[in-house]
């Protein structure tokens, strides 16, 4: 990468950074115009566009920057991100399956469990949980698996009663 082109990037990540996102894109249009194959200027646009609300066009930016690097993990974690957000499981599972089967990441078993419990598949979930445990353990991961259990607990036995937990009733107010 020429060294305007890298003065520009960090000038645009920079106004990323302080909130200032029409601005940093403007910059990282300006590298791609000089660099129409700049990877790094598609995926941080892309991280600006989402910041502003434009999650199709953040999907787009991510998309040319893996066109052009198919290995760039931080615009595969950022496409994948999106798509949790926009409520698009199946293509989300299907991009952090993809992460997770390379060089990994704790959190990249955290964001793929959080997909999984969005389509209720939770003992998948608790997998996803206890790999990024095993990775990196944390207090915090901990207490996501054991809030999972609880609730996958809770589904079991409102299986078990009908839909009710012990002592809650039919739904009619009665609880004899």
């Amino acid at each position: 990468m020429k060294s305007k082109e890298k003065v520009l990037l960090h000038k645009g990540m920079d106004r990323v950074k302080r909130g200032e996102f029409q601005e940093g894109i403007e910059f990282f249009d300006q590298v791609l115009e000089m660099n129409p194959k700049n990877a790094d200027a598609w995926n941080n646009k892309g991280v600006a566009l989402y910041q502003m609300g434009e999650a199709e066009g953040a999907l787009t930016s991510y998309d040319e920057a893996l066109k052009i690097d198919s290995e760039n993990m931080e615009a595969r974690r950022n496409r994948a991100f999106v798509l949790r957000a926009m409520g698009k499981f199946e293509e989300a599972l299907e991009a952090y399956e993809e992460i997770v089967t390379g060089e990994p990441e704790a959190c990249d078993f955290r964001n793929l469990a959080a997909v999984l419990v969005g389509m209720g598949l939770l003992e998948e979930a608790l997998g996803a949980l206890m790999e990024s445990a095993h990775l990196e353990p944390s207090l915090a991961v901990e207490g996501e698996i054991e809030a999972l259990r609880r609730l996958m607990m809770e589904i079991a036995v409102r299986a078990e009663f009908g839909g009710f937990l012990p002592g809650e009733g039919d739904g009619t107010g009665r609880t004899d």
